[in-house]
């Protein structure tokens, strides 16, 4: 039976691994973004570095890739 400090270890490297993984994902998003319209804006900058969900982010590089301005980028965040 694994005790409350392991059990707590566990569940810290599985958060910092999840966390690694979204923080990959976003700047996957930025990355996609920065070669196809080379600005992007501040605010369209930071939502994308907040979310944590890894769907959202594969959603959102998916987007990247397709959409036809930063401006159109932007409104999908919304």
């Amino acid at each position: 039976m694994p005790t409350m400090v392991e059990i707590w270890k566990a569940e810290a490297k599985a958060e910092g691994k999840a966390e690694g993984k979204a923080e990959g994902k976003a700047e996957t998003v930025l990355k996609f973004l920065r070669a196809r319209f080379k600005k992007i804006p501040k605010s369209v900058e930071n939502t994308i570095c907040k979310m944590k969900d890894p769907i959202a982010l594969d959603s959102w590089a998916e987007h990247a890739a397709i959409c036809q301005s930063i401006d159109e980028f932007a409104e999908a965040l919304k």
